[in-house]
């Protein structure tokens, strides 16, 4: 099995981990797919192998550096090998900062920071092995404001500096880092939330995820819409966070203002 090159994938049972599994999967390729839901991830597992891909599937709570420790264990007791691993779980509370509670803070950037970095810290040595990939799934929000989950975006913010730093502190390596950067996303966390943002399919995300890994890419912001909205919130933050203002309602999705509880 583990002459297979073999690609760990998080956050795999819908969305944009679905849609990358499935962009992923080939004959020559072992997915291990990991998400809370193992119904879902067993349902996909059967519909990658039917395509004659080898696909199996771990139930696994990456809400704290515990759970996650755990996950690492069990994949490392799995396989001896591995090429990529794909870090796309996360969360969002979906809560202005005041009517979050610390609890809720946690969770939040347990999900989408430390579990990711437990993973990698833990799967290292088998990366460096093979000299192969760790790819995260950002957001556009780690460059620019995103009002109503200031601290979603503090999290995939905090990705971003990882994988910078890594890219130049492990050059030597031989391990490849990679984040990308989605903007405003069709999946099932979005559905039902409006704003006049268009939303890129999950599946436009999972191919500049396999570009990242194909071509051992940085920084990947998909969709020219995206890429623009960055460069202007870097070059100009005080301009843009001053037209941004008046507009927040209508352009970030599901938010209606601030409101204290």
């Amino acid at each position: 099995m583990d002459t297979l090159e073999t690609i760990i994938i998080t956050g795999a049972s819908r969305g944009i981990g679905a849609a990358t599994a499935r962009r992923l999967a080939g004959p020559n390729r072992r997915l291990i797919l990991l998400a809370r839901s193992e119904d879902k991830l067993a349902a996909l597992c059967d519909e990658i192998n039917a395509q004659g891909a080898t696909a199996e599937h771990l139930g696994a709570d990456l809400s704290s550096v515990e759970l996650a420790a755990e996950a690492a264990s069990t994949l490392v007791e799995r396989t001896e090998h591995v090429d990529a691993l794909v870090l796309n779980a996360g969360m969002s509370n979906d809560k202005l900062f005041d009517n979050s509670t610390m609890d809720d803070i946690e969770y939040e950037l347990g999900v989408n920071y430390m579990a990711p970095v437990t993973l990698l810290h833990s799967l290292m040595p088998l990366l460096e092995a093979s000299g192969g990939s760790a790819v995260f799934v950002g957001s556009l929000t780690a460059l620019m404001p995103f009002p109503s989950n200031a601290t979603y975006a503090a999290s995939k913010a905090a990705l971003l500096a990882l994988v910078r730093s890594l890219r130049v502190e492990m050059d030597e390596s031989g391990v490849h880092f990679g984040i990308v950067l989605p903007g405003a996303t069709e999946t099932e966390a979005t559905a039902g939330k409006s704003s006049i943002v268009p939303h890129m399919s999950a599946d436009k995300v999972a191919k500049a995820i396999e570009r990242c890994l194909d071509n051992r890419e940085g920084v990947i912001i998909p969709g020219l819409g995206n890429r623009l909205a960055a460069t202007f919130f870097q070059e100009f933050p005080e301009l843009s966070e001053k037209l941004l203002k008046p507009l927040k309602t209508k352009l970030i999705p599901g938010f209606d203002g601030y409101s204290k509880s």
